[in-house]
C-alpha cells in the first residue's frame, strides 16, 4: 500500500486503483495524482505524465511518502556534479528550469503562493553567466580536484538539483531510462540575494517559505526543500570553519572548499589549514535529525501528546527532540520522553521520515509504548506548559473537524519566530493558513485541546495513523 500525505488543499489529489487494490482492513490513503503541473516559463503552464500506477506503486512500495519528499523525486545524478562538461551541458539546454530564492524565500507565480515559478536560460542568463568553471588543461590530478564544477564569488551562487526523468519534454511522456545519462528536464537552483533581479518583469513575487511551500503540490513542494536546503547552506557556509578564510562553491553547489586550498601558505597566521587535507564534514551539505514521537498507552487507545506556552490555543502536539551524538533513534525517544513527560518508554518502532527545510533537518517518525503504572511530570527540562494522554475518540474528533488544523496568519508567524529555536516548534508547525474556527464540539475541547498539526508535518501523520486505525500499532509494539 502506499500512503502519502500531500497538501489537502490541491485539487490534483486522487486515488490511483489500476492494477493493484488495498486490503480491506486498510484505510484507503490518499494518492498523488498521476499528472503534475510544471509551469515552462513565467505565463504558460503543461502538463507531464507520471509513470503509470502499477509502475508508480512499485516504485513507491509500501512506504508512508510525506510531505516535502519526492513524489517522485528528482533523480539527483550525483555521480554528474563532479564534471563541469556534464553540468554546463544541462545549462545550455532550453529545456533547463531555474528556481530563485531571494533571503531564502523562493519565486512564485504573482498572487499564487503555493505556484513555484520555474524560469528558462534566457531569463536568467544575466547572472548564470557561463556556468561552471574547471581546472586548466595542463592542470594535476590532484589541481583538476580543486576546481571540479567550481563557481568563485562574486557570481550568483548555482546548485544543480537533478534532472526530472519521469518526463521527457520534447514528447511529453517518460523517457527510456539510462541511468549513466537519463533524459529530462534538468532543474537548477540560484540565490539571487546578492544580484540585481526584477521579479515583477518575469511575473512573479517572492513567497514566505512556509507559508508558500505549505500550499504547494506534493511535487513541487520537494523540489522546494531539496533547493531551500541547499541555498540555506551555501548561503550560512561562506567561511571556513577550520581558519575563517572565505570558501567557494564545489560539485555544483554540494561542496565547499576553504579558500587557502588553492594557495596553502593562506590558513591563519600562515599556518596551512587543516580543511586542506583529508575529508571534512563541514565541506559537504549537512542534515540534522530530530525525533518525532507518538507514544501510545498499553492499551493502544490513547497518545501523549503536548504543548508549549507559546503554541496557538488549544494546539497539542507529538513530543519531539533533536538525536544527540551517540543515539539510536529508540534511544533519543525514550530520553526525550523522559526528560519532557517524565515517562518510561519500552518499545519503540521506526514509521516514516520527512525532510524539513528550515533550515536542514530530517524529521524521524516514531511510535512507542509506554510501561504501565506512570504519572505524567514536566518538571524536569520544564518544556511543556502541558502533556496530557488522549483518547483515541477525542482526536478523531478533531481531525474530522474542518478547522482542527488550522491556524491564522497571525499564529503561524508566532510558531515561525520560535520554530528558528527550539525543533518540537518547528515539527508541529502548520503551514497552512485559514482563519480557526469553533472546534468546541469536539470531545477533546473538555481536555484543552482542539488543534492538532495538519497532515503536511509528520507529527500530524503520525497522529491520524493512530487515530483512524490504519495500522494496527498495538500488534508491532
Amino acid at each position: 500500500m502506499i500512503k502519502i500525505a500531500c497538501n489537502p488543499k490541491s485539487s490534483a489529489i486522487h486515488r490511483i486503483v489500476n492494477n493493484f487494490s488495498w486490503p480491506s482492513s486498510v484505510e484507503s490513503p490518499i494518492i498523488l495524482s498521476a499528472t503534475r503541473r510544471i509551469s515552462t516559463g513565467p505565463a504558460t503552464n503543461r502538463y507531464c505524465s507520471l509513470p503509470h500506477p502499477p509502475q508508480y506503486a512499485a516504485y513507491m512500495g509500501d512506504n508512508i511518502v510525506n510531505f516535502y519528499s519526492g513524489q517522485p523525486p528528482l533523480n539527483r545524478v550525483s555521480f554528474q556534479r563532479h564534471i563541469p562538461e556534464k553540468i554546463n551541458a544541462h545549462l545550455q539546454n532550453p529545456d533547463t528550469r531555474f528556481y530563485l530564492f531571494n533571503n531564502f524565500q523562493p519565486l512564485v507565480k504573482k498572487g499564487e503562493i503555493g505556484a513555484p515559478l520555474y524560469l528558462q536560460r534566457k531569463d536568467v542568463d544575466h547572472f548564470v553567466k557561463d556556468g561552471f568553471g574547471m581546472a586548466p588543461s595542463n592542470s594535476s590530478q590532484q589541481a583538476v580536484k580543486l576546481y571540479e564544477a567550481i563557481r568563485l564569488p562574486p557570481l550568483a551562487p548555482l546548485i544543480f538539483l537533478g534532472i526530472d526523468d519521469h518526463c521527457d519534454p520534447t514528447t511529453n511522456a517518460s523517457p527510456a531510462i539510462d541511468h549513466l545519462n537519463p533524459q529530462g528536464t534538468a532543474y537548477f537552483a540560484v540565490d539571487v540575494t546578492d544580484v540585481p533581479f526584477d521579479e515583477e518583469k518575469v511575473g512573479g513575487e517572492w513567497g514566505e517559505a512556509r507559508a508558500s511551500s505549505g500550499a504547494m503540490e506534493g511535487w513541487d513542494a520537494g523540489v522546494f526543500a531539496q533547493a531551500r536546503a541547499l541555498v540555506d547552506w551555501n548561503g550560512r557556509n561562506k567561511f571556513c570553519p577550520a581558519c575563517g578564510s572565505p570558501t567557494y562553491s564545489l560539485w555544483a553547489g554540494w561542496k565547499r572548499n576553504c579558500t587557502s586550498v588553492l594557495n596553502p601558505t593562506e590558513g591563519t597566521e600562515g599556518k596551512e589549514c587543516f580543511s586542506t587535507k583529508g575529508l571534512h564534514n563541514f565541506a559537504y551539505p549537512r542534515t540534522d535529525p530530530v525525533i518525532i514521537m507518538g507514544i501510545l498507552d498499553s492499551t493502544g487507545e490513547k497518545m501523549l501528546l503536548g504543548r508549549q506556552k507559546s503554541w496557538p490555543k488549544g494546539m497539542y502536539s507529538c513530543l519531539a527532540g533533536f538525536i544527540e551524538p551517540g543515539e539510536s533513534f529508540e534511544d533519543a525517544v525514550r530520553r526525550e520522553v523522559l526528560e519532557e513527560a517524565g515517562i518510561e518508554v519500552g518499545p519503540v518502532r521506526y514509521s516514516s521520515s520527512q525532510p524539513w527545510p528550515f533550515p536542514a533537518n530530517l524529521m524521524v517518525g516514531c511510535f512507542g509504548r509506554a510501561k504501565d503504572g506512570q504519572t505524567i511530570r514536566m518538571d524536569l527540562d520544564n518544556e511543556l506548559e502541558d502533556a496530557q494522554w488522549f483518547p483515541r475518540s477525542a482526536i478523531t474528533a478533531i481531525i474530522s473537524h474542518p478547522d482542527g488544523s488550522s491556524y491564522s496568519r497571525l499564529e503561524l508567524k508566532k510558531l515561525e519566530d520560535k520554530s528558528e529555536s527550539n525543533q518540537t516548534t518547528a515539527a508541529a508547525l502548520a503551514p497552512a493558513e485559514r482563519k480557526p474556527g469553533d472546534v468546541s464540539g469536539s470531545t477533546g475541547h473538555e481536555m484543552g485541546i482542539t488543534r492538532v498539526p495538519p497532515a503536511t508535518a509528520i507529527a500530524g501523520v503520525l497522529i491520524r495513523e493512530w487515530a483512524k486505525g490504519g495500522l494496527d500499532l498495538v500488534s508491532k509494539l
